[in-house]
């Protein structure tokens, strides 16, 4: 099959590697404000630099995209001749894009929204924050990369300084923001379906647990998700109740690929939705990548003609980022991320999710004497995800960070407690009837 990405997250190298291996034809695009050197010395793979130049060679294959780009739009002329594009629609990636829009979307199905007020600027916010008598999520509205830029403070005083501080390192924002009431969680619990031609894709929704904190414990700055627990179930509350209902809506807007809501489970067992994702997120696509049995892509072309050929495994999957400095503020220069030695992968190498990373010559030992050979090096921050598989929470603990204790990266940055507070949730959360098929031990 001829398989055209097109990549504007530096994303898409493990699915392209991995279509490679299955004997798949793959054109890379890859949209980057910098140049990149993502996938360099992976064979089989090629780059293009014209998006539009293949789209009729992979019209009997498939396209896939990463991110709610600007493309969308003109992809959407290309769905209307029959093109085979398993991606977010220009409609339907603004419902992640605009918050707001999407919140609108889940008030038509009586979803249980907190209640929120939009400012357009920081200053406003914090005005509001000084007034306040109770505690606030600040959000961005806006087409925001950062999506780190979410805070949860624990009192109007923390606010308000946060904002300040924000202000003062000369941070304006893309559009609007909110300030959300803050709602006393047993867990924050996210699902996902994925959307074919003719709907979602029946007995096959995701439960998923972000950590989203930089350091183990749940410390440090927002990643925006540092590690995910995920697991394909039959049946799922917020499924059933947001997009499941949902499911005509999205299809008007020419929606495919995965579709997304994450929110919090409520003391009282109600879903408090915070928003649609509507693009395949990360870590989150390379776990269910693990999950999936088979070719990586002819599934997705048989769910843009209206066929369900997926296989997944019930198991409970885990995915770990490991990643390199800067990391998570993205500001090193190519000098300090590129070309450091990545150990160990191959031992490994069908629980990894290479990201940013290529092929290069550098040192290694053979006949006990240091020799310039291929390896494995980093391109960026964002290095790689490694993933396990077990049928409890512990046992595929224990599988991902064995995986990890095989890989050797200079300075690495990894956590080394995905899953452990999910297990201590469980329990309630088995109360409340949510995510009644996974086990902690």
């Amino acid at each position: 099959m001829n398989i055209l990405l097109i990549d504007a997250d530096r994303c898409g190298l493990d699915f392209a590697q991995r279509c490679v291996d299955a004997g798949h034809a793959v054109k890379w695009f890859r949209y980057s404000k910098r140049p990149v050197r993502d996938g360099e010395g992976f064979k089989g793979i090629e780059f293009v630099t014209k998006w539009r130049d293949h789209m009729k060679w992979a019209k009997q294959g498939l396209i896939l995209t990463t991110a709610n780009h600007k493309f969308l739009k003109e992809l959407d002329a290309f769905r209307e001749f029959g093109f085979p594009i398993f991606s977010p629609s220009f409609k339907s990636a603004q419902m992640e894009i605009n918050r707001s829009a999407g919140m609108k979307l889940m008030e038509k199905v009586g979803a249980n929204i907190p209640p929120f007020k939009i400012f357009d600027s920081l200053k406003a916010a914090e005005a509001h924050a000084r007034k306040a008598d109770q505690s606030y999520v600040f959000k961005t509205m806006g087409d925001e990369e950062d999506k780190s830029l979410s805070f949860v403070a624990k009192d109007p005083a923390e606010l308000v300084g946060w904002l300040r501080r924000k202000q003062a390192q000369g941070l304006v924002l893309k559009g609007p923001c909110m300030l959300q009431e803050k709602v006393e969680m047993v867990a924050e619990v996210g699902a996902a379906g994925w959307m074919g031609r003719d709907g979602f894709l029946p007995g096959k929704w995701e439960i998923s647990f972000e950590h989203k904190k930089l350091m183990s414990g749940d410390f440090g700055p927002n990643t925006g998700e540092q590690g995910t627990v995920c697991q394909y179930v039959d049946e799922l509350k917020p499924a059933e109740e947001i997009l499941k209902p949902l499911e005509d809506e999205f299809r008007k807007m020419g929606h495919t690929g995965d579709l997304a809501v994450n929110g919090g489970v409520a003391k009282d067992g109600k879903y408090y939705p915070f928003e649609f994702t509507c693009r395949a997120g990360w870590p989150d696509s390379y776990i269910r990548t693990a999950m999936h049995k088979g070719d990586p892509a002819q599934w997705m072309r048989d769910a843009c003609l209206g066929h369900d050929t997926l296989k997944v495994s019930r198991d409970v999957a885990i995915g770990v980022v490991c990643s390199q400095p800067q990391y998570p503020y993205d500001t090193s220069t190519p000098e300090m991320v590129e070309g450091n030695p990545i150990q160990g992968l191959e031992a490994v190498w069908d629980d990894i999710h290479p990201v940013q990373v290529m092929v290069g010559k550098g040192e290694a030992m053979k006949d006990g004497q240091v020799v310039d050979a291929p390896q494995f090096q980093t391109t960026g921050e964002y290095v790689l995800v490694a993933t396990g598989l077990g049928k409890t929470i512990e046992k595929a603990r224990k599988a991902v960070y064995g995986v990890i204790d095989e890989i050797s990266l200079p300075n690495m940055i990894v956590r080394n407690d995905i899953g452990v507070k999910v297990q201590k949730q469980l329990p309630e959360l088995h109360k409340l009837g949510y995510a009644t098929q996974m086990e902690a031990e």
